[in-house]
C-alpha cells in the first residue's frame, strides 16, 4: 500500500510540473486567458505576484488535480504488472506525450480556425482574443490528450496481455 501511494504522488507529482510548464507556454501566447479566466477561478488576484508564477500555480494546481484520476487509472492497469514502475512510467510517457501531442494540435486547429474567419465568444475583459482563443484550445488540446494517451496505453497493453 505504501509502494502505490508513493507511486500515485510521483504521478500527480509528474502531472503538476507538465501543467506548470504548459501554462508558462499558454501563457506566453494568451496571458488573456489566464488574467480574465484562469487567475479568477484559480483566486490568484493578487497582483503583488508576477503573472508567470501565477500562471505556473495555476498549471500546478490543475496538474495536480488532473493527474489523480490519471494515477489511479495507471495505478489500477498496472495492478499485476511483474515490473510494475516501468510500467508506470511507460504510461505516464502515453499520457505526457498524449497531453503534449494534442495540446500543440489544439494549438495548431485554432490557429487555422481563426485564420479562416472563425468568430468566437471570447470575455469582456480580453484584449486579445486570438491570444485567449489559442491558449484555450491548447489547453482543450491537452486535457483531451491526456486522456487519449491513457486510453491508447490501456488499450495497447490490454492487447498484449
Amino acid at each position: 500500500m505504501t509502494q502505490s501511494l508513493g507511486r500515485l504522488l510521483a504521478l500527480i507529482a509528474l502531472a503538476a510540473f507538465y501543467g506548470a510548464l504548459h501554462d508558462q507556454l499558454s501563457y506566453g501566447i494568451g496571458p488573456d486567458y489566464f488574467s480574465c479566466l484562469k487567475f479568477p477561478q484559480f483566486g490568484l488576484l493578487d497582483a503583488s505576484v508576477a503573472p508567470r508564477w501565477r500562471a505556473a500555480r495555476v498549471g500546478l494546481q490543475a496538474g495536480a488535480v488532473a493527474g489523480l484520476p490519471l494515477g489511479l487509472a495507471l495505478l489500477w492497469l498496472g495492478r499485476g504488472q511483474p515490473a510494475p514502475d516501468r510500467y508506470l512510467w511507460r504510461g505516464s510517457a502515453a499520457v505526457l506525450l498524449g497531453a503534449l501531442g494534442l495540446a500543440l494540435l489544439g494549438l495548431g486547429l485554432g490557429w487555422f480556425a481563426l485564420e479562416l474567419g472563425s468568430v468566437q465568444r471570447v470575455p469582456v475583459c480580453v484584449h486579445d482574443s486570438r491570444g485567449f482563443l489559442l491558449a484555450a484550445w491548447m489547453h482543450a488540446g491537452s486535457y483531451l490528450g491526456a486522456l487519449l494517451g491513457l486510453l491508447v496505453f490501456a488499450w495497447r497493453n490490454r492487447r498484449r496481455r
